[in-house]
């Protein structure tokens, strides 16, 4: 054999390995040329989604004191409306009012009996009966003399109710109207 001859299969050996290392490098960059890619559409997307459920939070919560706000009115109403329902029953009660002005000893005590009450400011269960403060706030109405239409449109603004019609009849029977 020529002495050239293992030195040229040495070299056609090493001119292989240094074709696989090639191609093993090459390879290797393009998987993590792909990795980077796809963990930089992760990162995006995942930021995206991340923002998008801040954004929603933020609306929960404004929407949740939005709503907050709204009971707070409507209790300090249903409160207001029942001390001035008390009001007209002490002056209903005191010795001046006059003959005209005397109502129903049941129905006065009817009232006094939920106004002494705290309101029930809670939703009602499906099928429960009107809250006391959409009943007070009735019967406050129809004593002093609002048209039922009037009061229809008020409820109907401030509280969800299962029968307004029949609590309507009911408020506007005991106010005598």
């Amino acid at each position: 054999m020529p002495e050239g001859a293992p030195q040229s299969t040495a070299s056609a050996a090493a001119e292989q390995v240094r074709a696989i290392v090639a191609a093993a490098e090459q390879s290797a960059a393009t998987l993590e040329a792909a990795a980077r890619a796809d963990a930089d559409r992760i990162r995006a997307d995942a930021e995206h989604a991340a923002a998008a459920w801040r954004e929603a939070a933020g609306r929960l919560s404004e929407r949740a004191t939005e709503l907050e706000h709204r009971v707070e009115g409507l209790v300090a109403g249903v409160r207001e409306s029942v001390e001035a329902l008390r009001s007209d029953l002490a002056a209903l009660r005191s010795p001046e009012a006059a003959p005209s002005d005397q109502v129903d000893e049941e129905l006065i005590a009817e009232v006094e009996e939920v106004t002494a009450r705290e309101p029930d400011v809670k939703a009602p269960d499906a099928g429960s009966p009107a809250p006391e403060g959409a009943r007070v706030l009735a019967l406050k109405m129809a004593l002093d003399g609002s048209p039922r239409a009037d009061t229809a449109r008020y409820l109907s603004e401030n509280f969800e109710l299962d029968d307004p019609d029949g609590l309507l009849d009911e408020v506007y029977a005991k106010a005598g109207r």
